[in-house]
């Protein structure tokens, strides 16, 4: 327990159970301090013991299942399965007890153990995804006991990603034709995630006449989709013009199958990572993924091209987001200037003579 004076009166907290528990406001008197702390206390032990004794209904596999029911609504597949695969392991390791009956000892012998087993890194996740579930506990069940609070993160070194040097990536367009070219061209203009551009559509995603192309993403928070409207250079207006005159004739989607043999005619592409192979193999350089060229642009604008770190920060769209949050419309003339770096005429200075 502690309590101290301050210039506006007298604040108080305590632990329980390794989570510490701070009042709000502030108390004229050092005894009501006293007196808050006892009285917290007791109404949380009542609290967690009015929960510990409802039986099956809170009982880690009964609360993991409505958890992840609700996470297979709200999130991508990518995120469900980690977040699925994390308490399928927690479930092996505590049994099924109440969620309000396991400790923080019990949380951080399963971290540790994940630690042990596999990475510094691999145990930061599974931290952040007990952490997540509980909080949700506490939305759905009133639950203020939360035995992830006390748990730290683990340190861990991450991998230096290899910087892909320009006239690599120059090259490797350069090797591209037809619906790849475009592509390749489409990730490099918008510095966008993989993702982002394989789910664009013509009817929504690119506005020739604003000169505009949208990307969305679930990269925040409350895991909802949000968009953000970027300016459409010349380059890239040349090349989605020509995707245009050559598009499906049906599809919705700017980048499909458009082999007429295929099973997949007309469907959107989910990765491309063998065609990104192939061309790096074509050109003679070094093979490299889609989110390279990502941070290929980055480095490019701000140490070739001297754009200032604020402005990539945008480009990038690195804002923290919460939960209410979307991406500001119609804010992509602001960083016009900076897009106009990354047509090729600019970019041939960099290739190797």
């Amino acid at each position: 327990m502690s309590i101290w004076k301050t210039e506006w009166g007298y604040r108080a907290d305590f632990l329980l159970n390794g989570e510490r528990i701070r009042a709000k406001g502030f108390f004229q008197h050092k005894g009501e301090a006293r007196q808050w702390v006892k009285d917290e206390k007791k109404r949380l032990k009542d609290n967690q013991q009015k929960f510990s004794s409802s039986g099956k209904d809170l009982a880690l596999s009964t609360i993991a299942q409505k958890y992840l029911a609700d996470c297979k609504v709200n999130f991508p597949q990518k995120t469900f399965d980690e977040k699925k695969y994390c308490l399928e392991r927690f479930y092996k390791f505590a049994g099924d007890v109440s969620v309000v009956d396991i400790t923080p000892p019990v949380i951080l012998d399963f971290v540790n153990e994940r630690a042990k087993t596999g990475s510094n890194n691999s145990a930061n996740k599974d931290r952040k995804n007990l952490r997540a579930f509980y909080s949700w506990v506490q939305q759905m069940y009133g639950v203020l006991y939360d035995p992830t609070a006390p748990i730290k993160m683990k340190p861990h070194t991450r991998a230096v990603r290899r910087l892909i040097p320009i006239q690599d990536i120059y090259k490797v367009m350069l090797a591209a034709a037809g619906q790849d070219r475009v592509l390749l061209g489409a990730y490099w203009h918008t510095r966008a995630r993989k993702s982002e551009v394989l789910r664009w559509t013509w009817a929504d995603d690119v506005n020739f006449e604003e000169r505009w192309v949208r990307l969305g993403t679930r990269k925040n928070r409350s895991g909802e989709m949000t968009y953000e409207k970027l300016w459409m250079n010349d380059d890239l207006h040349g090349l989605l013009t020509w995707q245009w005159q050559n598009r499906h004739p049906k599809s919705p989607y700017v980048f499909c199958h458009m082999h007429p043999k295929s099973e997949l005619y007309g469907e959107r592409f989910v990765a491309r990572n063998k065609m990104l192979r192939k061309l790096c193999k074509r050109a003679g350089v070094e093979k490299f993924g889609f989110h390279d060229i990502r941070h290929s642009v980055a480095k490019y604008l701000n140490d070739l091209q001297k754009v200032g770190l604020k402005k990539v920060q945008q480009i990038l769209r690195h804002r923290r987001q919460s939960t209410t949050e979307i991406y500001v419309e119609g804010n992509y003339t602001d960083t016009k200037e900076a897009l106009k770096l990354l047509e090729l005429e600019n970019l041939k200075n960099f290739q190797k003579n």
